[in-house]
């Protein structure tokens, strides 16, 4: 394949997975539950009307489709509420709304440019849907951050088919906000799930809106994902603040927005990442609306791609917003992280992921590493920050648990009955009025670890001091799919290690190894000293969960003082 055909064959390799996806459409019964008649985020309707418009589809203006487009967009005026609005996640949701205006405003787009009077029907259809949508979304509110620019980019397409003053004016109003970026290009919620949305919201209403400046955000957030980036294209996601911020995301959810930008700015490092995720096997390369639409409404996506271009893949980027460093040494690659948001709480929207360590070699991975002591119930390990100075990086975290005082006279009563009010270490309530309690023998536990590299090798220097003999463990999570060896031992102990049948590991001495393929990861010297390996603390404990990290968790335990060195290389 020549360098100038690369963009249609690219489009005729997604095309014929459009078509397959067509194909299995059809063969459903039309008012199938989950069938073509749900409405999700229209994801039948664009598939539909992709294949049908693209002249080199099987199903290019093909008679069968035109009933099951109409029934597919009459869904979505039958989902409304009366207010215009969808019941789709959140009830009568303008943001989620929006989600679904990507697939259906593209699929009318594109409908429209077919100039076929037999899609009129459908046409109309959408027509009344999108009109009715885009009255509420002048008026309706938003969750989140992302919310805003969703919302902004349905007004910008909804626009740029019934073009209305009102519109843009509602898009202004929410611009006026500002676009918040840190100084490494992440979003306020720095999750690479919703960065995609933002990203794809801002090139949108750049494109049709012709506001280029807003390509300045998208542009800035695609170049901090070259450094979030794995050798394989999965995305860090340990500093996010909602909820993929303990489970993989791939880089393929940029795909378009990589393409896009490459073509329009001449860029060989987004293009070397769309090449990345095109020589992924499968065709899910994109979130959202069909890509096959895409490549109807926006014929630049169909130009080759610039020509060469590499991905960087060596070296040591502080995200110092997020209190994460990120190294890589080719196919090595780690991440050091102490961002928790505080005061802590565990909810959508704050950075809860007690995670501070990763690594991998290849196909290897370790996800996690984490520890914590059965000290007054405080749990686990959570960084207050990183110090990273050259090829160190210190993480620290210092607990106290206190005993009180008589509360002092001139706050007593007769009844004893007292505030009720958190203990100063906040792991439990009582009616006991502490803030005016004085505080006595404090327990203490300092917690520091010193991360150091040394060319893609990683030791870490643990120290826990305080009060002697708490137990204490470190726990290493590797994803599931090797094998382990040296001295690695299961045990019984699986209510204790966490819920379910997840298995629990002892490395009792020496090096183990966690091998996939020809990918392994070394790591130790082990050690075992007791069996207490909860990590939860009071904030899971009180409601009977349980905080482990998923895959196969590998511990290394002792008491304080608890100072040992843990080293860790891909082989």
């Amino acid at each position: 394949m020549s360098a100038a055909d690369e963009g249609q064959q690219f489009f005729l390799r997604l095309l014929k997975a459009n078509d397959e996806t067509v194909g299995r459409i059809l063969q459903q019964p039309a008012a199938s539950p989950g069938g073509t008649m749900r409405v999700g985020r229209g994801g039948n309707l664009a598939a539909l009307v992709a294949s049908y418009c693209s002249p080199e589809s099987s199903f290019h203006q093909a008679e069968s489709l035109i009933p099951w487009m109409e029934r597919s967009a009459q869904a979505f005026v039958d989902a409304q509420d009366p207010d215009g609005l969808l019941d789709a996640g959140n009830l009568s949701s303008p943001p989620d709304t929006g989600f679904v205006v990507e697939a259906t405003a593209a699929a009318l787009d594109v409908a429209r440019r077919s100039r076929d009077p037999r899609l009129a029907r459908m046409q109309d259809t959408l027509t009344r849907f999108l009109l009715r949508v885009g009255e509420a979304l002048v008026t309706g509110g938003v969750h989140t951050p992302n919310h805003r620019w969703v919302v902004c980019a349905a007004l910008a397409r909804i626009n740029s088919l019934f073009p209305s003053a009102r519109y843009v004016s509602r898009i202004d109003d929410w611009l006026g906000e500002g676009i918040y970026q840190d100084a490494d290009g992440l979003f306020p919620e720095r999750s690479p799930n919703y960065a995609r949305v933002e990203v794809n919201a801002f090139l949108t209403m750049a494109r049709l809106l012709n506001r280029p400046a807003l390509l300045d955000p998208a542009r800035k957030h695609l170049i901090s994902n070259l450094y979030l980036m794995q050798p394989d294209g999965e995305l860090e996601t340990v500093n996010s603040r909602r909820q993929d911020q303990d489970r993989p995301v791939h880089v393929a959810n940029f795909y378009l927005q990589y393409r896009y930008m490459a073509i329009r700015e001449n860029n060989p490092t987004f293009a070397a990442v769309a090449r990345l995720i095109a020589s992924r096997p499968g065709e899910g390369l994109v979130e959202g609306a069909n890509p096959v639409l895409h490549f109807l409404e926006e014929p630049l996506l169909r130009k080759p791609l610039p020509d060469g271009g590499t991905i960087p893949s060596d070296y040591t980027r502080v995200f110092a917003n997020s209190q994460l460093v990120r190294i890589r040494r080719v196919e090595r690659a780690a991440s050091i992280y102490g961002g928790d948001d505080l005061p802590l709480g565990i909810a959508s929207g704050l950075a809860h992921n007690p995670t501070f360590f990763s690594f991998r070699k290849g196909k290897a991975i370790l996800d996690s590493v984490r520890m914590g002591g059965q000290f007054f119930s405080l749990g686990v390990f959570r960084p207050e920050g990183i110090q990273v100075d050259g090829s160190r990086a210190v993480l620290r975290q210092r607990l106290e648990a206190p005993y009180y005082q008589p509360l002092p006279k001139e706050y007593r009563n007769a009844r004893g009955d007292y505030p009720l009010t958190p203990a100063r270490d906040g792991r439990f309530w009582s009616k006991l009025d502490f803030p005016h309690r004085r505080m006595s023998h404090v327990q203490v536990l300092d917690q520091k670890v010193t991360v150091v590299e040394k060319q893609g090798l990683f030791e870490l220097h643990i120290e826990i001091t305080g009060h002697d003999r708490v137990p204490y463990a470190v726990e290493l999570a590797f994803r599931p799919g090797g094998q382990f060896g040296g001295a690695i031992e299961e045990t019984a102990l699986r209510a204790r290690a966490g819920a379910g049948e997840a298995k629990a590991f002892f490395l009792k001495e020496g090096i183990g190894t966690y091998r996939v393929g020809d990918d392994a990861i070394e790591f130790g010297p082990g050690q075992t000293e007791h069996e207490a390996i909860n990590l939860s603390g009071h904030t899971y404990l009180a409601h009977g969960a349980v905080l482990r990290a998923a895959g196969h968790c590998v511990y290394i335990t002792g008491f304080t003082p608890f100072r040992k060195v843990i080293t860790i290389r891909g082989v």
